[in-house]
């Protein structure tokens, strides 16, 4: 058990909503599609937690080859340095321990991860193969093996995508589109709808943003690390907020879309409670990165901030106000859409 805790912990499990919430989000819109399979969305979604854990740790394995420095040791000022994800590895010829692996136990720990993900698809896909037949079953498989591909290839070869600029992209899409469609493969043998493309497309941005508005705030401490980003790839401030409001804008155009195309009730249009969080994020994050006066006061309209004296004392608050402002956005999207849905469920 503590083996089991030791990796769930380095597996940076502090990031499992950016998995569970699309996982979730996806199950309830599948609720009153033909074939929906209520019994499988547990497997589902801890299939979906394994393999973000599994994936996680694939990326520390591939990071670690590519650099063995301790990256605190390299830039103090770095939140990410400081929240270094290697710390438990061992280098050099230190010695493992309870609290240190080698590469090679990471290496066991992935094939754990990702061998319980598997496991929990075989049984969307045998249930699939023996309800709807082979055509939706495959689907399931599609969706994993792209997963599994695009998932190595964040960091690992042939592509390393994470190393080119591209890993928030990579985000976007793996929590979103692939996460979200696989899904409604996996639960309801439905192996493609525009409905759940386009909504699986906002709530992706939404996830992008929680990873590049960090890229963006950290930028100039990214590249002493030599850390690539997609903050970096565009290398001008006004790009940069081009794109985090790209990322925060266009979910709510595609609710708009998809309400005009008659996919969606107009009770979606609640969601819209969060526009005005995803304006703010948009125009602080601006007077960020121009280095312009800004109040960074956590306000009640902008959800839960943990601890905020907490980080202040440790000098976090700078990050952690724009970063838990794009998590509480996109949480509560998800939120307001699964409220709406189920109580829609419930009226009819």
């Amino acid at each position: 058990m503590s083996k089991i805790a030791f990796w769930f912990q380095n597996a940076r499990n502090i990031a499992l909503p950016q998995s569970i919430l699309p996982t979730l989000t996806a199950i309830i819109l599948c609720i009153g599609q033909d074939g929906f399979l209520w019994w499988l969305a547990l497997p589902l979604l801890l299939g979906v937690c394994a393999a973000h854990l599994g994936m996680n740790l694939a990326d520390d394995y591939y990071d670690f080859k590519h650099d063995s420095r301790i990256r605190a040791d390299i830039n103090k000022n770095s939140v990410r340095a400081r929240m270094e994800k290697c710390h438990y590895l061992v280098r050099g010829d230190e010695a493992p321990s309870e609290t240190k692996a080698t590469i090679s136990q990471l290496g066991w720990a992935i094939v754990a991860f990702l061998g319980f993900a598997a496991l929990m698809g075989s049984i969307a896909f045998v249930a699939q193969w023996l309800i709807h037949g082979w055509q939706a079953a495959t689907g399931i498989v599609m969706y994993a093996l792209i997963g599994l591909f695009v998932g190595i290839n964040y960091s690992g070869k042939p592509l390393e995508l994470g190393f080119h600029g591209l890993g928030e992209l990579v985000i976007g899409l793996m929590f979103g589109p692939l996460c979200m469609l696989g899904i409604q493969a996996a639960i309801t043998g439905n192996i493609f709808s525009w409905e759940m493309l386009c909504m699986s497309i906002a709530i992706g941005c939404m996830v992008t943003n929680i990873v590049y508005v960090h890229s963006v705030m950290e930028v100039n401490a990214d590249a002493e690390l030599g850390k690539m980003t997609f903050a970096r790839l565009l290398r001008n401030k006004a790009a940069m907020i081009t794109f985090i409001a790209i990322f925060a804008i266009l979910p709510f155009l595609l609710l708009g879309l998809g309400i005009w195309m008659g996919w969606w009730s107009p009770w979606y249009l609640l969601t819209l409670a969060t526009l005005p969080m995803s304006i703010y994020l948009i125009h602080s994050t601006r007077l960020f990165a121009y280095g312009l006066h800004r109040n960074d006061t956590p306000r009640w309209w902008m959800g839960p901030m943990g601890n905020w004296e907490g980080y202040k004392k440790v000098g976090i608050d700078w990050f952690l106000y724009r970063w838990l402002l794009a998590r509480n956005i996109c949480t509560f999207f998800c939120l307001i859409l699964i409220i709406v849905h189920v109580t829609l469920l419930v009226i009819d």
